[in-house]
Order: C-alpha cells, then structure tokens, then sequence
C-alpha cells in the first residue's frame, strides 16, 4: 500500500471507527433511558396499588425522591452523550459508505503509483485529467478527489460554474464533466479554460471521457491522462475491513465478484454485518447478474464465427483507445463499417458487443424506424433521422448502428413513380454521414443481408468504406458458440457431435438449441442440463418408413465418398438425423484452400451430385431430396457451374466472357448459351460420378449401412473402407445388399 493509500486508509479507519463507537454509545443510552422508562412505569404502578389498598406510598417508590434520582441519572447521561457527540465531526455521525471508500482507496492509488506526479501537484501547475468510464463510480470520485490531493483550506475555482477570480485568491482550478457539453455552452468553457490556464495553477479535470467531454483548450493542456482503474479483490477486501472493523478471513479469489459494481458495495457492505456476511451478500448480486445477464451479452472475445469482422472490431478498437490517449487523430480511426451476412448470424449481435467493448455509447436506428415516426411524412422522416445523428453526436463517443441499411436502395435503379420521395432519403442519409465524417468520437455501423441493393455512394471512401462479410459459421466455431452459450454447464462432456448436427445454423440458431435444451432440463424435475437435452432440441424422431431412411442413408453415403476419393479424408463427416426439415448432411470442418481450377470445380461438383447419382444407382431412381428449396444440392450445383461459365472463366463455349461476379451465378440462366452450357457441365459430372460409384460400389453401400446402424461416419472410416476393398480385390459394382 502507498503511502497516500496509507493516508487514505488510517483516515477512513478513524471515521469508521468513530462512528461505530458513537452508534454503540447511542444504542446504550437508548438502553438505559428504556430502562428508566421501564423502572419508571413500574414505580407508577407501585405507587397506585398502595393508593388503591390504603397502605400510603412505599419508601422506595417516593414520588419526589424517584423523580430526583430520574432526573439525576439523565442529566448525567445528557452530559455523556454531549461529550461523546463532541469527539466526533458532522459527518462521521452518519454510517461508513462502501462506494465511497472504495472511490477514496482507488483514487488515491493512482497517485501513490505516479509520485512524481502527486509532487508536481503540489509544487507546480500540472494538468491532469482523468476519464472515470463508470457513472456511479464518477459521482463518488467527484465528492471525494479534493479532501485526498488537497488540504481543506485550499481555494479552489470550477471551471464550469464558478466566476472568475484573481489569481492570488486561488490555489487550483478544477472541472468536473458528466455529460458532453453542448455546443454553445462549450465554447463558453473554453474561452474560459483559455483565460484560466495562463494562471498556471494546478488543473484537476474529471469527465467519462476527456476527448469528447473536457474543452479543446484543458485537452491541448493535458500533461497527464489516466484512466481510472476498476474495482478488484485488493480494495473490496480493504472496504470491508474499514467499515465492518473487522479483517476477512479469507482472500477473495481471482474472478468471484467480476461483475461487482460500486453499487453492490453499498447495498452489500455495511457496518452492522461482518465480513463474512458483506462477501456472502457480494456473491448473492454477483451471481443474481450472470443469472439475468441476457444471452446475447456477451464479450468481444465471446463472439464466433464472425470471421473478419472480429479482426476489425479489434483494430478499431485499438485505434479508439490510441485516440482517447490523444495518441491519434479521428480521421485515423476506422470510422465507417457496413456488416453484410444472413439473417441470423449475429450482425446486430457484434454491433452492440463491439460498441460496448470500444466504451462507446450505442444508437441503434432503421429506416422502418424513422418512418414510423410522426404521420410518416417525408419531412416527419427526415427529422427522425437527423435527431438519431444528433444523438449519437451528443454522446460521442457513440456507435451509430443503422440496421437493415439495403433498405436505401441504388438511386440509379429506382424507377417507379416514388422515385424522388426514395432518392430525397437516401440522399438526405448520405449528407447526415458526411456532416458526421467530420466530427470526432463516433463510429457508424450498418447491416444488411444484401449489400449489394445498397447505392454504391454510401459505401464509399468516407462513409461506410468497409465491407465486412459475415457468413454461416464453420464446425470449429459452432463448438465455441455453443461453449459459450452453455457457460458452466457440460464442461467435461465432448460437443464435437453436437456441432457436427447444427452444420448450417446460425447463432441464433444456437441460442435456441441452448434455450430449448434449458427448458427441457427445468421441466424435468430442474435438474441440471444433460448432452442428451442438448441432442433432442436438435434432433426430431424420425418417423420415416425403413425404405426413406435407406434412401437418406445411400444419398448420404455417396456424398461422403466422393468426396474423401477427390480431396481427402481429413476433417469430414457423414450425419443422417432428422432435422430442420432435412435428414441428412455431409460437410467439411476446413476446406482448406483451393487451387481454383476446371478440374477442382468439376470434383466439387461430382461431390454435389454423388447423393442424387447413387439414389439411382442404389435404390434404382432419384427422388426429390437433391432438389426443391434454395441450398439443396442442385441448387449448389447449378451455381457453381453458372460461376464456371460466367464468372470465373473456366467452362462454356465463350470462357472469357465475364457476366457478374459469382455471388450473383445465378442470373445468368437468362442466357440460353450459359443454360445449354451449365447443363452440359452438370451432366458431364453426374456421369462422372457415376462411374466413379460403380467402381466402388461395395463401399457405398458399406458406408450406407454404417449411417444406417450408428448415424454418422467420418473420413477416416471411409479412407479404411476404401483400403480394405482394394486390398479384398472385390470386383466393380459388387456389394452388400440393403439391410
């Protein structure tokens, strides 16, 4: 401990003690006068039954000698409790206050970690300023930093409230800002802070945070940033040894009350509890915030499956932390973000995260939402829209997040007859984020599904300049979403299978699964959670005939076949289950890179068509199952063949004609070259494939009976198949038969 902790402390210790002392003097002298009062009504009683029998009064129960001796012994008492109210100040007769113990310890901390500067303070005309993010913690800082740094005769000037004086009256100036000035009031306190700082006394300023809060002239003075240090163990423990006045028997470990707050300090730690109970009632708030901390509040390091927008969110962050140490300029901060991925895999999710994590406060806008406002008027929209900016302006630093951004659409391709209301508004948004670009301290975020509907100006250089993508998560990630997700709960249990099974959702998908699993455990005497509640709220009975499942179990199998003779068999596996609406999956955790060629492109699609080729092989027909919905394999199939035709310039009678980029492949079947082109690439496959089937039939249908009897296989058990058939020598198309 340092010695203006030290100071702090012993300070803190007297009070607490003194005012513990006078409450058990208070508590006594009620004591005694109940006592009295009590000596008192039994005298009185006394003296009545004496009158009532006739037996005059009791020598000991004299009316004027009792009454002698009861004022005797309270004016005695009077004399104590002056005495006793005289040995302690104003303030020491109310309770020792945990937050502000906490705020005084920490505060003077700072000071005993920079000696130099708590030196300069006092001999010179440093200016100090420090960011206090928390707003409790800030308003306890606020009543305590002058009684610790200063004697109490210094004279002191606010900045903000008081008039100007001369120098020779003054000792050390201060400014204490919670919320960001408004613009006129702003540039009144800077002029003064101007004319103030040529007075070259000490300057305490104290705000969330000095860059957008503080004045632009205290900012350019600033000789020593800090930043206030949070709550840990350290000070919990030394708070409830001085206003308990008792030591903790135990030290409290690393990670118990992360979520404590100077709050909780003040509801949990108090003078007529000990230690042991003030700890035991930190615990109880600590774990009733993890018990109603929403699902989605969670870390930057928390997030999976985002991919790069993980990557920029750490940058950025970097970036804004190096600006608020002064360090850089705004123009340097990545400023202007637009998040684009499916539905569901956790844009607006990121986006709050992000914000929350950067220390920026977070609006959150839609176009639905500004035009809802007022009677949906364009100029009612435009309003809405401007105070959002003025918002996020006023309590930089901010995140101005702007979901569903598409719905500003392309200006070029907007014909129909609301054409001028649309390109007013998308118009009006492009001037409001120029006018933002500007200014200091915010961030704007914007979301879509589709970026590409967006007017190619909003995301230019200086407005939403960079493309994030965010897609589908991988296996690997899935796994530490659902660790996430799951927290203390399967610790010890293997999940691997249980993300292979949610290959294709998103995260919000696996907050679902999770919850679902939850409530199945609750409703289940409330026991705790279980890999089977896990398994059920992803997997449906299947209730198929024997015939349909064989089916899934072929198609599956030749999936998985394939693609472990092309490209190897690390890293991927076979499932049949039935759920969200399909029976079965073959997938890959890594793909690995990818060389990009015709002969690759053909294998990917021998692999997308193998399921549809052994139906016909196996079962002797196709079914519908390789078709029908967006994402099925024909659908994959088609468009990457479009993209090898239109796109990447590796098939078609014309390959160096490019139609689009590969993302929109399927567009190009207007054509009826690239349709006859497409369909001679995809035949060419599937007959392929099917050579490729006959010749290693025998494995097909020994995968197939493998997912039939246990439900999934990987790659290495088909590589083993495979070695096992060429070792037997068993002759092309011959097998086992259909269990």
């Amino acid at each position: 401990m340092g010695a203006l902790e030290l100071e702090t402390y012993r300070k803190c210790w007297l009070a607490s003690s003194r005012f513990r002392r006078h409450n058990t003097e208070v508590a006594a002298e009620r004591e005694r006068e109940r006592a009295i009062g009590l000596a008192e009504k039994e005298a009185r009683a006394a003296i009545e039954k004496a009158m009532r029998t006739g037996k005059g009064f009791p020598r000991s129960a004299s009316r004027s000698g009792h009454s002698s001796s009861s004022r005797s012994s309270i004016e005695d008492v009077d004399d104590d409790q002056d005495e006793s109210l005289r040995r302690i100040s104003d303030a020491e007769r109310y309770p020792p206050n945990g937050g502000l113990v906490a705020a005084r310890l920490l505060f003077s901390r700072i000071f005993d970690r920079r000696p130099a500067l708590l030196d300069a303070l006092r001999s010179g005309a440093p200016a100090i300023l420090i960011d206090v993010g928390d707003a409790l913690m800030l308003d306890r800082v606020a009543m305590v930093w002058r009684s610790i740094l200063f004697e109490s005769t210094t004279r002191f000037m606010d900045l903000a409230r008081d008039p100007v004086k001369r120098r020779e009256d003054l000792d050390a100036l201060y400014l204490v800002v919670k919320e960001p000035p408004k613009s006129t009031s702003k540039i009144s306190l800077d002029t003064t802070a101007l004319s103030m700082l040529a007075f070259a006394l000490p300057l305490i300023a104290i705000s969330p945070l000095a860059r957008s809060h503080l004045p632009e002239a205290v900012n350019a003075a600033a000789t020593d940033r800090i930043d206030f240090p949070p709550l840990d163990a350290t000070t919990i423990v030394r708070t409830i040894r001085i206003v308990t006045g008792k030591t903790c028997p135990q030290a409290i470990a690393d990670g118990t009350l992360t979520h404590t707050s100077i709050a909780d300090l003040d509801i949990a730690v108090r003078f007529d509890r000990t230690p042991q109970e003030c700890l035991a009632e930190l615990r109880r708030l600590n774990v009733a915030k993890i018990a109603k901390k929403k699902s989605r509040e969670l870390t930057l390091s928390q997030l999976h499956g985002l991919g790069e927008a993980r990557e920029w969110a750490e940058e950025a962050i970097s970036d804004i932390e190096a600006w608020k140490r002064g360090e850089i300029s705004w123009s340097a901060v990545p400023s202007g973000v637009a998040l684009n991925g499916p539905a569901g895999c956790g844009k607006t999710t990121f986006a709050a995260v992000f914000a929350a994590s950067a220390g920026l406060n977070f609006v959150s806008a839609t176009l639905a939402k500004w035009q809802s406002s007022g009677e949906a008027h364009l100029g009612h929209l435009l309003r809405a829209m401007r105070q959002d900016f003025e918002a996020a302006r006023a309590r930089a630093p901010s995140c101005l997040f702007i979901d569903e951004i598409d719905s500003f659409p392309d200006r070029a391709g907007v014909t129909h007859s609301h054409r001028d209301y649309v390109i007013e508004v998308v118009n009006a948004l492009l001037a409001e984020i120029d006018g933002i670009a500007g200014r200091e301290g915010v961030v704007i975020m914007g979301a879509s599904n589709d970026i590409g509907r967006c007017d190619p100006a909003l995301l230019r250089a200086g407005r939403l300049e960079r493309i994030v993508q965010i897609g589908l998560p991988d296996i690997p990630e899935l796994e530490k979403m659902f660790r996430v997700r799951l927290g203390a709960d399967l610790v010890d249990e293997d999940i691997l299978p249980i993300a292979e099974l949610a290959a294709g959702m998103t995260g919000a998908d696996v907050e679902r699964v999770v919850k679902d699993a939850r409530r199945a455990a609750r409703r289940d005497g409330g026991r705790s959670l279980v890999f089977d509640d896990l398994q059920k709220a992803l997997v449906e009975d299947d209730d198929r005939p024997h015939e349909l499942r064989w089916r899934t179990c072929v198609h599956e199998a030749a999936h998985i076949l394939v693609d472990v003779i092309h490209f190897g068999p690390q890293n991927v596996f076979a499932r049949v289950a039935k759920m969200q609406g399909r029976f079965g999956m073959s997938a890959r955790r890594n793909n690995g890179y990818s060389s990009g060629t015709t002969e690759e492109y053909r294998k990917r699609l021998e692999v997308i068509l193998a399921g549809r080729t052994a139906e016909q092989l196996i079962c002797g027909s196709a079914s519908h199952g390789a078709g029908g919905v967006p994402g099925s394999d024909l659908d994959s199939a088609t468009g990457l063949a479009c993209a090898m035709v239109g796109s990447f310039g590796l098939a078609g009678p014309t390959p160096l004609t490019y139609l689009g980029p590969a993302r929109d492949a399927g567009t190009f079947l207007a054509f009826a070259e690239i349709r006859t082109a497409v369909n001679h690439e995809l035949s060419e496959a599937a007959r392929s494939c099917a050579l490729l089937l006959k010749e290693n039939r025998s494995v097909l249908e020994a995968i197939a009976r493998r997912l039939a009897a246990h439900g999934r296989i990987d790659g290495a058990q088909v590589a083993t198949l495979l070695a096992e058939a060429r070792r037997d020598g068993l002759p092309s198309g011959r097998g086992g038969a259909e269990p």
